[in-house]
């Protein structure tokens, strides 16, 4: 439980349990106070924890070791060795063009894309190999490849019953 939580408006201290809200429910506050700073002007960003939340989703589908976050060019190792890549992005205006953070290694097996809707569900899941990543054109400002997420539904395979098992499961077993 968070107690150090205070409003200014308040003469006593409030606190707010956290621990009793879901992973998705913790994503919306997330959402909803980013909006709000962004709003006032204080934050230019919307940088989220999706990212880390991916990695445990493929983690929790796949089994395996989830890597430090220095581990260079993959997230997972899975039971049978395989390096596995986790990319994400919430649903956004640009649609299939958005493009997913940038690769600037293939040193691994497959990469697997999550896509969440603007209430934090698992729309769309898609595994990539490696190989075909590497086909994909360099682009010169981010120093990587960088994929739409159009190129991601060409060549991936959809694995989005998996993830969205996994995420379920996550979100009952994280209150």
């Amino acid at each position: 439980m968070f107690t150090d939580y205070t409003s200014s408006k308040d003469t006593d201290r409030r606190p707010v349990d956290l621990t009793a809200l879901g992973v998705q429910d913790l994503l919306r506050l997330d959402a909803a106070i980013i909006a709000e700073l962004r709003r006032r002007g204080l934050v230019r960003t919307s940088n989220k924890p999706l990212g880390d939340v991916a990695e445990a989703v493929v983690h929790a589908a796949r089994g395996g070791v989830l890597e430090p976050n220095s581990t260079r060019s993959h997230d997972i190792t899975a039971p049978g060795g395989q390096r596995i890549q986790v990319k994400a992005m919430g649903v956004r205006s640009a649609g299939t063009a958005a493009k997913f953070s940038a690769f600037r290694s293939t040193d691994f097996t497959t990469a697997v894309f999550l896509v969440f809707d603007l209430d934090f569900q698992l729309i769309e899941a898609r595994e990539v190999d490696a190989a075909d990543i590497e086909q994909t054109k360099v682009v010169a400002h981010v120093n990587g490849r960088q994929p739409t997420l159009r190129w991601v539904r060409s060549v991936g395979t959809d694995v989005t019953a998996e993830m969205q098992a996994a995420w379920t499961r996550i979100n009952e077993t994280s209150t």
